[in-house]
Order: structure tokens, then C-alpha cells, then sequence
């Protein structure tokens, strides 16, 4: 099990003309992930998908607990041993 962890997918769009003006890609999909791996798996299909330079994205760590942000199908787990507690988002089944 890896300690609590996430990643967000973040994706811009940028114009053609003009490359510094990007907006944010609105998806109606979850673009959290389990973890970092994933998400970048996710990324590199995403950016195969769009037009060339057209899209640019990012995946950051962070911490689902604080963020409530969970993927489906995933919980949290508190492990305590010896007074130190642990936080694991682990595979869950409703």
C-alpha cells in the first residue's frame, strides 16, 4: 500500500496564434487518480489525442483526504502502530 496519495489532471488548451493564451479544459470525466503513475498514463493519452502544441497538461500530487477528492471505488484507511498513525487510499467495493 502507498501512503494517502492522489493526482489531479490539469489541462490547457492553448491558442493557436498566440501560445501564452491557454484556457482550462473543461471534461466532464473525474480527473482525479489514484495515483501519479496513473495519472501520467492518463496525460500522455490525452496529449496523443489532441491537435499538435494545441494542448499542454500537467499531473500534481495531492492529498485526497484534505481535498475530499477520492477516486470512485477507493477509501481511506488509518493505520496506527506504536502511537504513529498512517493514512492509506486503498481499493474499496460498496
Amino acid at each position: 500500500m502507498d501512503p494517502a496519495a492522489a493526482a489531479v489532471m490539469v489541462l490547457l488548451l492553448c491558442s493557436p496564434g498566440d501560445a501564452s493564451v491557454c484556457k482550462p479544459v473543461n471534461t466532464a470525466s473525474s480527473r482525479v487518480f489514484s495515483s501519479l503513475s496513473e495519472c501520467r498514463t492518463s496525460l500522455a493519452e490525452e496529449l496523443a489525442q489532441a491537435p499538435s502544441g494545441r494542448m499542454i497538461g500537467r499531473c500534481q500530487i495531492v492529498d485526497p483526504i484534505v481535498t475530499g477528492s477520492l477516486p470512485t471505488g477507493y477509501t481511506t484507511v488509518i493505520v496506527t502502530r506504536g502511537g504513529h498513525a498512517a493514512r492509506y487510499v486503498v481499493p474499496h467495493k460498496e
